[in-house]
């Protein structure tokens, strides 16, 4: 009876909900309800993800689907040489879990975590949410704290300041698998993907968190200018992140 109860509830949701159109910020960006068929949650069959994300999940903003996607997508590169780095940290949520599988697959490997914790910055003319300063209800010390908890604060490195001009000096020479772009914005996103980009391994992944979501339309506007580039490969995905595989260097074309 539970069962029947559930899936009539669904239909219902699946019926009436499913594509139902939302006023968007930005004309050229459309949005809507999205309520999914799919059901499969494999993350449940993950003690080790959900035991992390436990610890995790009341310092960050991004939903458990993304937050697997990027456990995944880290384990997956552990033939990928190079470091991770995290810019736009907030709380620390997001950071220790990649942290935390980092250490899993390759714990000789550093994990760069950079912020200004003072808010959002960069906001301009294709920004239809953000003006700046916002989630600036962070600290330095409550970052360290939550990674104290995982037991990887070892192996990460915070770096404060606007990234890249204010705080990227110290790893201009240094090679990364795995990038985590979380910052909200088109001029601060676009800062650190073409900073990062040249020093990404083959093979390397860039993850933008935001692309698609109602008041990110500069992120959006971003990824599309990205995907242009035939050095990457793009994996778009409505649950929140657009997915960059890089295929080669730029010497090769």
């Amino acid at each position: 009876m539970k069962l029947f109860k559930f899936d009539t509830l669904r239909r219902f949701l699946l019926r009436n909900l499913r594509d139902t159109w939302i006023k968007p910020l930005n004309p050229q960006h459309p949005h809507s309800v999205l309520i999914s068929r799919a059901t499969y949650s494999p993350w449940y069959n993950d003690p080790a993800f959900m035991k992390t994300y436990d610890t995790v999940k009341n310092s960050t903003l991004v939903d458990i689907y993304r937050c697997y996607e990027l456990w995944t997508l880290v384990r997956q590169l552990e033939h990928v040489q190079g470091d991770a780095i995290e810019v736009g940290v907030w709380k620390g949520g997001t950071g220790a879990l990649i942290a935390s599988q980092l250490s899993n697959v390759a714990s000789s490997r550093k994990m760069y975590l950079c912020d200004t914790f003072v808010g959002v910055v960069k906001a301009g003319e294709k920004d239809t949410l953000y003006r700046g300063g916002e989630h600036a209800d962070t600290s330095k010390e409550a970052v360290l704290e939550l990674m104290g908890k995982l037991g990887v604060s070892q192996q990460v490195e915070i770096l404060q300041g606007i990234f890249p001009e204010e705080s990227a000096h110290s790893i201009e020479h240094s090679q990364f698998a795995f990038c985590h772009i979380d910052v909200d914005t088109y001029l601060s996103a676009k800062d650190v993907f073409e900073w990062v980009s040249p020093r990404l391994s083959v093979h390397g992944v860039v993850v933008f968190d935001d692309y698609g979501t109602w008041g990110c339309e500069g992120v959006a506007d971003l990824v599309q200018e990205i995907a242009k580039d035939s050095r990457f490969f793009l994996f778009q995905n409505i649950n929140g992140h657009a997915v960059f595989i890089k295929l080669a260097d730029s010497n090769h074309g």
